[in-house]
């Protein structure tokens, strides 16, 4: 972790010493997750402050949050547990006592921890909102089409399934957890399970913009992934 005196005062510095903290953290956490890299983290940092821009939000809590907020995917894959919650606690130990404002390391840490899909509780501030929807929003797309592949191919999944005749819709997000480690899970499955609706359960009226024009591309797409994957083209 960088010293506090490495930290500088400009935001611009301040945005690259976050990034900066979150690799080295990435790194020595062991991450081998490419779904959940620093250029996800990256993109998930430039759409948090497109949406900012329009939404307002402090940007400090909104950078640090961007920045650290899957710091606990690789603790979740070793030992269980939730990474928004991992990756909050965490994020509060990597920025005690830097010179980061430490008034706001609780904002940053609740962001973190309200950003997960699948959490049962909606982001309960301003920052929050701002991170969740830039975090969905790299689900969506033709990036979260690859990243959904990146995710199932690391878990040898199938490149298209149904849904499985036991699953009853509609079904939990936490049921969708025990469901991704099933072995005929696919990302067409994940779409149809947590994507249908997903641009108008976005908290801000810039991510819900942004992410019906991502979500028609990708709902195209599974589309014709079913079709080709019956035969029909």
């Amino acid at each position: 972790m960088p010293e506090a005196k490495e930290l500088p005062s400009r935001s611009l510095d301040l945005r690259s010493w976050l990034l900066e903290l979150a690799r080295t953290t990435m790194a020595r956490e062991g991450n081998s997750d490419v779904a959940h890299d620093m250029d996800h983290i990256a993109r998930v940092m430039a759409l948090a402050e497109t949406i900012q821009r329009r939404e307002g939000g402090d940007l400090t809590i909104i950078w640090a949050a961007a920045a650290l907020h899957d710091i606990g995917q690789e603790r979740e894959r070793r030992q269980g547990g939730d990474h928004a919650l991992i990756g909050a606690q965490m994020a509060a130990e990597l920025l005690s006592g830097t010179p980061f404002p430490q008034e706001a390391i609780p904002a940053v840490q609740e962001a973190i921890a309200d950003h997960r899909l699948t959490a049962e509780q909606r982001p309960r501030s301003l920052e929050g909102r701002v991170l969740y929807d830039a975090d969905k929003l790299d689900a969506l797309g033709a990036i979260g089409i690859g990243r959904l592949y990146m995710i199932t191919g690391r878990r040898g999944q199938r490149v298209y399934a149904p849904l499985p005749e036991d699953v009853v819709l509609p079904v939990s997000p936490r049921y969708v957890r025990e469901l991704r480690n099933r072995s005929d899970y696919s990302p067409s499955i994940e779409f149809r399970l947590l994507f249908t609706d997903l641009p108008e359960q976005l908290c801000t009226a810039t991510g819900r913009e942004l992410a019906r024009q991502r979500y028609a591309f990708m709902r195209e797409f599974f589309q014709r992934l079913e079709a080709e994957a019956r035969g029909e083209y």
